[in-house]
């Protein structure tokens, strides 16, 4: 048997607390109820604690504690000796018989001079405050609780080379529960493999899993019996961030579930945080880097002099305003997770904007979040590109219908993205799954076709007869710029999704519940209208077909440079699921008729037994001044 054992019944020479404290509180009765309430969260060293005060006491003066399991024994003694102090331990069974009785019982107890001191958890303690009558009984006053190990304690606790070595590299979170610590220490001493590395999450992850086991149902304990209804939703309240300040919201913080430190509220129960904490996605599009990106101020003197009062006043891209922004929320724990770019990153295509635009991704990159259910390498930027980033150099003449795509391909080869350089019968799918939370992500490239030169015989014809007359009248510098833009007229830019793509996402089998797609071009027509040559998918219908068919529930896209919610549900087909569709605003083009914006999509996970519940929110931002405002909201609705 190894040196660490989570379970093992109580030892003193291997309890790491130090209880003085506590120990002088309890040392006569509560001065204003029955009790002295001992509330802390399942599995966070009550019955140690409860142990330790009777050992302790006894070591004192013999027979002066006894520690007693009411769900062992069912009741509690007719009697005890006065002056005895009487430990009780797992009092649910008698609180949900007849709270009342058991406050009754304990009067008597009272009444004969023995002190009470009974553990609970903080539904148990909901449960007993209410069946009191008000103020006489039981008092908030009189609460008792356990706080998180000290670093020192942690380091009792670590009783070998290795536990030592590996305490040093784990997150704080790990290291205030006594039952936490001592199993990820078990855990590495029965996985060497995993304890022997320098990152730590591989092994915390494993613990974790461990953590849902039967043996120890950690999750089901500590949240779903050991929280009132209230307590749970304060909890799930502050995984998100945006729990007021509240009753339940304070105890869950004096039980060392929830830690408050700067206005940031955080769950300080790194398991809860597992299956609790929401995935933050924010989806951007259409940043244009290049020539028509837009500035924050609108610089309208010419010259160096213009130039000058410009960078005085911060005249920067709008894509940099939104660096500003994450830079904030990433201080207050706000910050997305994972970075969706549905396409025209930007403007032209030109080597120099890639390298600007990776250098910005770059910045992106560093203010995102670190979420537990993460590894280190799962990506956390995904990409599909746009019309905008075809090389349209690429696309005339003889050249090879896949090297418009090339240039993208090699800027951005590190990010998952759909392979449009590769042939479409040969390209794999570009899927993304984020198994640990329960999404995953379908990137298709809707610029296939992009910058394609249009055959037209009548109008080449037409356009040659025009050559011959100009070549009479005008100079080489005129038939120059005609050629150029006889080539860019030439051009059309359709939206397309292409076959193959779409039958290698039927035959994909897709195993996460929350299934989002991501491509460049509407599914659906907006309500602004755009006047262009294929501004839309050509075959979104058959996309859409493909989704729904699929079980995905939301598509991102970009294009139109609108921000827009819609929900789409065919009824008599695909068992009348529903689809949501959210277009980005352009987070940098100049060219909007709306402010510039993203949209965050939140996907909210529970966990009820061995099940994981889902549900998504998508919110749009919209950048006004220097701010970003949450403008709209759609959901929160559950995958299908």
């Amino acid at each position: 048997m190894g040196i660490f054992r989570v379970n093992r019944p109580y030892a003193p020479d291997l309890d790491v607390r130090d209880r003085d404290d506590l120990l002088e509180r309890i040392e006569s009765q509560p001065p204003n109820g029955l009790l002295w309430p001992l509330v802390a969260a399942r599995r966070a060293g009550k019955t140690w604690t409860l142990r330790a005060i009777e050992h302790r006491f006894n070591e004192l003066q013999p027979n002066s504690a006894r520690f007693l399991d009411i769900n062992r024994l069912g009741s509690l003694p007719p009697k005890a000796e006065p002056g005895q102090c009487l430990l009780l331990d797992e009092p649910e069974v008698l609180l949900v018989r007849d709270a009342k009785a058991f406050l009754d019982k304990c009067a008597e107890l009272h009444a004969a001079n023995v002190n009470l001191v009974v553990a609970m958890t903080p539904a148990e303690w909901e449960r007993l405050a209410q069946a009191a009558e008000k103020g006489a009984r039981v008092s908030a006053r009189d609460l008792l609780f356990l706080p998180p190990l000290k670093p020192a304690e942690a380091k009792k606790l670590a009783r070998t080379k290795q536990a030592r070595a590996l305490l040093k590299n784990l997150p704080e979170s790990w290291q205030r529960s006594p039952f936490l610590l001592e199993l990820v220490f078990e855990t590495a001493e029965s996985s060497p493999d995993l304890a022997n590395r320098k990152d730590t999450r591989e092994l915390l992850r494993a613990v974790i899993d461990r953590c849902d086991d039967a043996e120890f149902f950690y999750f089901p304990a500590v949240f779903e019996n050991g929280l009132a209804a209230t307590q749970q939703a304060a909890a799930l309240a502050v995984a998100r961030g945006a729990a007021p300040p509240s009753p339940e919201r304070t105890m869950l913080e004096r039980c060392g579930l929830v830690t408050i430190e700067g206005g940031r509220q955080t769950l300080a129960d790194p398991v809860l945080e597992a299956h609790l904490s929401p995935l933050r996605i924010h989806h951007i599009s259409d940043i244009h880097v290049g020539p028509k990106a837009a500035e924050l101020i609108w610089v309208k003197e010419r010259g160096e002099h213009g130039a000058r009062l410009g960078e005085g006043a911060g005249a920067l891209p709008v894509r940099e305003s939104y660096i500003d922004y994450l830079r904030e929320l990433s201080g207050n724990g706000r910050a997305p997770h994972i970075i969706v770019v549905s396409g025209d990153i930007t403007e032209t295509g030109e080597p120099d904007q890639y390298e600007a635009a990776k250098e910005w991704l770059s910045r992106v990159t560093s203010y995102l979040c670190d979420h537990t259910q993460l590894g280190p390498s799962d990506p956390r930027v995904l990409i599909v590109g746009g019309n905008h980033d075809v090389d349209w150099r690429q696309s005339l003449g003889t050249h090879d219908a896949r090297a418009r795509h090339r240039p993208f391909a090699a800027a951005f080869d590190d990010f998952p993205r759909p392979k449009l350089e590769e042939a479409p019968s040969q390209r794999p799918l570009a899927a993304v799954s984020y198994s640990d939370v329960g999404v995953e992500f379908l990137l298709l490239g809707s610029a296939e076709f992009g910058g394609e030169e249009e055959k037209d015989a009548d109008r080449a014809a037409l356009l040659d007869m025009v050559d011959k007359l100009r070549a009479k009248a005008a100079g080489e510098e005129d038939i120059a710029a005609a050629a150029a833009l006889r080539d860019r007229v030439a051009r059309i830019d359709p939206g397309l999704v292409h076959h193959e793509d779409l039958r290698r996402a039927k035959e994909m089998q897709w195993q996460e519940p929350v299934r989002i797609a991501v491509l460049h071009h509407p599914v659906s027509p907006l309500p602004s209208t755009e006047i262009s040559r294929y501004s839309d998918l050509m075959n979104a219908g058959e996309v859409k077909d493909t989704l729904l068919h699929k079980g995905f529930c939301l598509v991102l896209h970009g294009h139109v440079h609108t921000g827009w919610f819609s929900r789409e549900q065919w009824p008599g087909r695909h068992q009348d699921r529903a689809i949501h569709v959210a277009a980005a605003p352009s987070l940098g083009s100049r060219e909007v008729q709306e402010h510039h914006g993203f949209n965050e999509v939140e996907v909210i996970r529970e966990r009820r037994g061995r099940e994981a519940l889902h549900a998504v929110i998508v919110r749009r931002f919209s950048r006004e001044g220097r701010s970003w405002v949450e403008k709209a909201a759609m959901g929160p609705f559950t995958p299908q």
